[in-house]
């Protein structure tokens, strides 16, 4: 059963113009999703240049590299690509697991991956450093597909923080439907804020990349205070979330009543 997150939880949340969801009172889970992409991003490139060029969230490399090597013999640089796509499937199934006991606390489940998830990349920020890589990857791999699985659509748009194949598709494919005329606004709405999610990804990969050369025994520390940073800003969105129904009903009754109360009445006209 997957875990329905921020979609179950937020029936009224409406695609509005983009550049509404950006800055306006519907922002809130897009800004999620791209902290958490930048992590994504910075993760995959820090375990390929720190940890033996292997890839950690992207396992269709690790699949690919795996059958290059397989294919011309070197069966010892083969294997280093298997434990991390043992990893993430791993993860998928414990973050699946949590979805399934907390499913009527969906928020809870999605905030207890992201715990995990700050857990170990902080323990990896201190101690990854004498760690082999083959205990490295394999670890970034389950929190990745953690990080995935928990939290993988802003409202009724699908999407993936550990990697951006499918972002980049699905962001291409709305802007170009939109652009020729045979797409809604919320095609271009979509492709906007997926573009949006392929932009951070860049960003994160880019910090990884520079971080990992110029200090790499403590080059996961800003990535855990990302980690922890979009743990906030979660945190957040389950208390709006969260607010009573029939309190926000008896605010929205109450204003309507003073706005009605200013107006002059037809009579008095």
């Amino acid at each position: 059963m997957p875990i329905p997150h921020f979609r179950g939880i937020r029936p009224h949340f409406n695609c509005s113009a983009a550049a509404n969801r950006v800055t306006g009172g519907n922002s809130g889970l897009l800004i999620v999703a791209c902290v958490f992409t930048v992590v994504g991003g910075y993760t995959d490139t820090y375990s390929f240049l720190a940890h033996g060029r292997v890839f950690a969230n992207t396992q269709t490399g690790n699949v690919v590299f795996f059958s290059v090597y397989a294919s011309g013999g070197n069966w010892a640089q083969a294997v280093r690509h298997l434990p991390p796509i043992a990893a993430f499937i791993s993860g998928v199934a414990v973050a699946e697991l949590f979805g399934v006991q907390l499913h009527k606390h969906s928020f809870h489940a999605t905030l207890l991956c992201q715990a995990l998830e700050f857990s170990m990349l902080t323990v990896l920020s201190f101690v990854g450093c004498r760690l082999a890589d083959s205990y490295v990857v394999p670890m970034i791999s389950f929190v990745a597909a953690i990080q995935s699985t928990s939290f993988h659509a802003i409202g009724p748009w699908s999407f993936n923080s550990a990697m951006t194949t499918g972002n980049l598709r699905d962001a291409t494919s709305g802007l170009a439907l939109w652009i020729l005329g045979r797409g809604t606004m919320e095609d271009r709405d979509k492709g906007v804020a997926l573009s949006l999610i392929c932009l951070f990804f860049l960003i994160g990969a880019l910090c990884g990349g520079i971080y990992a050369r110029l200090d790499q025994k403590h080059a996961l520390v800003p990535c855990a205070a990302m980690v922890a940073i979009g743990f906030l800003l979660t945190w957040r969105e389950r208390l709006r979330a969260s607010a009573p129904l029939p309190e926000k009903l008896r605010t929205s009754h109450d204003a309507a009543e003073h706005s009605s109360d200013s107006q002059p009445s037809a009579n008095s006209r």
